[in-house]
C-alpha cells in the first residue's frame, strides 16, 4: 500500500509500476510462450518470430490499454466541468497513463486485436489463438488490481473486522477526507475497508491459471467461459466498492451492467453460436 515509490532523488507511481509489470509479464506470456517460437527450425528464424510476436502483442496491448480509457469516458461519472474542456482530440488521444481506467475495457478491446493480429499471420486460426491467449488477459488484469492495491484505489465498504487502513496520500485516505469521514489539513490514513483491489487480484490470477491450464489441454471456448467466470466475480464483487465517483444507473454500477451484458451475450452463444465459433 504505497502510493507511491521512492527511486533515487524522486518518487514514481506505484500503480505504473504495477501496470508496466502487467504489461512486461503480458509480453512474456504472450511470445514466449507461444510454440510457435520455439518450433523456428532455426535460430535467425527463431528471431524473427520473436519480432512478429512482440509486434502483435504491442498491437493488442496498445488497443487494449486504449480502450481502458475509452470505457472511463463513456462509463465513469465525469463532471460538466471536466467534459466541458475536453475535445474529442483529447478523448481520442488521451494518454493511457495520466487518464483513469475501466479495466472492463481490456476484455472487449482483446478479441479486436487478436482478429487484427490473425488476418496479418495466417498460422493460427482466430478463435485458436483467442483461446490461447485469454489467460493473459487475467494475468495482466490481476497485476493492474495490484496496482490498484498500492495506489489505495478501487476500495471496498469500511469494516473493522476484514478491512485494512490505506496510508496518507492514498486514493482512499483523500477520498475519506473529501467524503468528510476523517479530518484534517492534509489526508490522515484511510478508514478500515475491505481490500476489493486484493481480492481481485488472486481472483484474476487464479482465473489466468486454470485459463492457462484449459488452453493447455486444449479445451474449446476458453475465452467466453472465462470472460464469464470473471463477469459472475465482478458483478458480486462490486457490491462491497465503496470508492468515489463510480457510474450507477439506477441500483447498480456501470460495471455490473456490463456484467449483466456479458450474462446475455453468453447466454445468446451458448443458444446459437457455440458451434459455429469453432470454425472460426
Amino acid at each position: 500500500m504505497y502510493p507511491q515509490i521512492h527511486i533515487g532523488t524522486g518518487y514514481v507511481s506505484s500503480y505504473n509500476v504495477a501496470l508496466l509489470t502487467a504489461v512486461l509479464c503480458g509480453w512474456a506470456a504472450y511470445v514466449l510462450g507461444d510454440y510457435r517460437l520455439w518450433e523456428a527450425s532455426t535460430p535467425l528464424a527463431r528471431v524473427r518470430k520473436l519480432l512478429g510476436l512482440s509486434l502483435a502483442f504491442w498491437v493488442v496491448g496498445l488497443l487494449c490499454l486504449q480502450a481502458t480509457v475509452y470505457f472511463h469516458f463513456i462509463f465513469d461519472n465525469i463532471s460538466d466541468k471536466v467534459w466541458d474542456k475536453l475535445s474529442m482530440a483529447d478523448i481520442v488521444f488521451a494518454n493511457p497513463l495520466k487518464t483513469i481506467k475501466v479495466l472492463y475495457g481490456l476484455i472487449f478491446a482483446f478479441p479486436l486485436g487478436i482478429f487484427l493480429v490473425s488476418l496479418v499471420d495466417r498460422s493460427e486460426r482466430f478463435y485458436d489463438l483467442l483461446n490461447k491467449k485469454t489467460f493473459i488477459i487475467f494475468l495482466v488484469l490481476g497485476f493492474a488490481r495490484v496496482g490498484c492495491f498500492l495506489n489505495g484505489c478501487c476500495y471496498g465498504v469500511c469494516s473493522e473486522t476484514f478491512g485494512v487502513r490505506f496510508p496518507m496520500n492514498s486514493v482512499a485516505a483523500w477520498e475519506h477526507l473529501r467524503r468528510g469521514l476523517t479530518k484534517g489539513f492534509v489526508a490522515p490514513p484511510s478508514l478500515p475497508v475491505i481490500p476489493t483491489q486484493a481480492i481481485s487480484a488472486v481472483f484474476l490470477f487464479a482465473l489466468a491459471f486454470f485459463a492457462l491450464r484449459a488452453s493447455l489441454k486444449n479445451k474449446s471456448h476458453v475465452f467466453f467461459h472465462y470472460v464469464f467466470y470473471y463477469a459472475i466475480f465482478r458483478f458480486f464483487i462490486e457490491f462491497l466498492r465503496a470508492d468515489i465517483d463510480r457510474a450507477y444507473y439506477g441500483p447498480l454500477s456501470a460495471s455490473q451492467w456490463i456484467s449483466l451484458f456479458i450474462f446475455l451475450l453468453y447466454g445468446l452463444w451458448r443458444r446459437f453460436g457455440r458451434k459455429t465459433s469453432s470454425t472460426v
